[in-house]
């Protein structure tokens, strides 16, 4: 399998990092973003801004960034991708059921993997396709490839919004990459003169997955989020949970 794409538009969010001049010094130099998480919603009604989570308040922002350079808006297909989801809620729930407490049913609607792009959905009335994902450490990738399957079914453009957070306390030791709470979105399309192109595939020769440079202490999906934004970068190898490895690839055009 292999998939080509551009990319028309951009944004993220972390700790200390928002605008792109930050994310590009970001990318030359990445590390584990720290500092205060500036989360702007006053564009979101006060009554939505109270149902929405940490988690999904960064997903919100970046994703009504995005949206911004899409046309027509409301026809336009999103793919959210997130390992974990709304983790917050949804620990808050088996806690309260392991204490014998009863379960909060707006809790619960807010927790399921795709309350964040359902919320998103009804805040901006979309009527195109919204499709969650979740693929164990893959979720950039699953992401990019649920995007490009909705182009080659004929949308134009694809928004793809990849977003997580750190497990908390007792869970926080089942986690299998560094703790960062982040978001980003990025607008697809076919691949297109002009713009930055890639090409992702999926190999299962096992020497690949022995070729990935050394990972940096990053969540994959900012270790993805640093190739595309690092134009120096000509590509990634990210070995496969199931074997063989994820294959990114900066194309240069002609």
């Amino acid at each position: 399998m292999r998939v080509e794409f551009s990319i028309r538009a951009s944004s993220a969010v972390a700790r200390g990092l928002r605008e792109p001049a930050e994310w590009r010094r970001w990318a030359a130099a990445p590390c584990v973003p720290a500092g205060e998480l500036a989360l702007d919603l006053s564009h979101v009604p006060a009554m939505a801004r109270r149902r929405l989570g940490r988690l999904a308040k960064m997903a919100v922002l970046v994703a009504d960034d995005v949206l911004q350079h899409a046309a027509p808006r409301t026809y336009l297909p999103v793919v959210w991708a997130s390992r974990y989801g709304d983790s917050e809620k949804s620990l808050a729930l088996l806690r309260a059921q392991a204490a014998g407490e009863p379960l909060s049913p707006t809790t619960f609607g807010l927790s399921v993997h795709n309350g964040v792009g359902a919320q998103h959905s009804i805040l901006r009335g979309m009527l195109a396709n919204a499709i969650c994902v979740a693929s164990s450490g893959s979720a950039p990738e699953a992401g990019v490839v649920e995007a490009l399957a909705l182009l080659g079914d004929g949308a134009p453009e694809v928004m793809l919004v990849c977003y997580d957070e750190p497990l908390e306390n007792e869970y926080a030791q089942l986690s299998e990459s560094p703790a960062a709470e982040f978001a980003w979105a990025i607008l697809l399309m076919p691949k297109t003169v002009g713009l930055p192109t890639f090409a992702l595939s999926a190999s299962n020769d096992a020497t690949e997955a022995d070729e990935a440079d050394e990972a940096p202490a990053l969540p994959h999906g900012l270790r993805v989020l640093q190739f595309l934004l690092d134009a120096a970068r000509a590509g990634l190898i990210q070995p496969r949970p199931e074997g063989g490895a994820w294959v990114w690839e900066r194309l240069r055009h002609a």
